[in-house]
């Protein structure tokens, strides 16, 4: 039976492959006699029928001298669903901190795939700002972009870019410089003096915060504020394509900005 014998059929059988997920990642490891299948997967004889029927119609099952095994078409549908699966899990694991952002956020499935989420609770409000602080406190150089200035990124950044010669690229929102240039005048100034601080002015409001760390461990991590300012979390990652993802939105928004300071 041809798949396109029905323009509804691509629905039809990605519901097949969902309802019969267990079956094909089953399957996935080699043939399976029929009769086996049923303790396999702890069913029953006609559930395993039915399966197998719905399996077999969409030519994703085929019978062998082993017993039951996948098809090419099979096992295609049986890894990318796999793929699929792990990609939604992770999107429900980490949506109560993507719901806090705009919609038309610019964040990539790269960083939301194994990332750990680090929530503001209400009996921990500052377990974000430690684990900032360990990335920053363990790199050698960051690239970052904020739409605030909390008082401990003041002091964590002067004094290690001053102290001891960390290198930081920072876009900041335009009322971030005001602010930092009003109540920090004095530390930013000593920052941009010490050519380690390369500070970029944006006129336009940014969704989130970003840090990208390298060094002793190499990093990024998405910062989550609400509408208020107010840190609600962080979501963060090291894998390769994280890394990349996070660089490539510095660098748009550095392109957008204007250098005020640093070399």
């Amino acid at each position: 039976m041809s798949m396109n014998d029905s323009g509804e059929r691509p629905d039809v059988l990605l519901s097949t492959v969902v309802k019969r997920a267990g079956f094909l990642t089953a399957l996935a490891s080699g043939p399976i006699p029929k009769r086996h299948l049923r303790d396999e997967l702890d069913v029953s004889r006609s559930t395993v029928y039915k399966a197998v029927r719905e399996l077999h119609e969409y030519e994703l099952v085929e019978r062998t001298d082993e017993g039951l095994a996948l098809t090419l078409a099979g096992r295609m549908l049986e890894s990318e669903y796999g793929a699929f699966r792990s990609v939604a899990e992770d999107v429900n694991r980490t949506r109560e901190l993507l719901s806090v952002l705009p919609n038309d956020s610019r964040v990539s499935i790269e960083l939301v795939e194994d990332a750990t989420t680090i929530f503001a609770e209400r009996h921990a409000p500052n377990h974000p700002l430690r684990y900032f602080e360990e990335m920053v406190s363990d790199a050698d150089r960051v690239l970052g972009i904020s739409p605030v200035a909390l008082p401990q990124y003041v002091e964590l950044f002067h004094d290690r870019t001053v102290g001891e010669g960390m290198a930081a690229e920072l876009v900041l929102e335009r009322p971030v410089v005001e602010y930092l240039i009003t109540d920090y005048g004095e530390r930013l100034n000593e920052a941009l003096a010490s050519n380690q601080v390369s500070i970029w002015e944006l006129d336009t409001t940014l969704p989130f915060g970003l840090i990208v760390t390298e060094g002793k461990r190499d990093g990024v991590s998405l910062v989550v504020y609400d509408d208020r300012g107010e840190l609600r979390g962080l979501l963060t990652n090291d894998t390769s394509d994280a890394m990349a993802w996070a660089k490539d939105v510095f660098e748009t928004y550095r392109e957008r900005a204007t250098l005020i300071g640093g070399p």
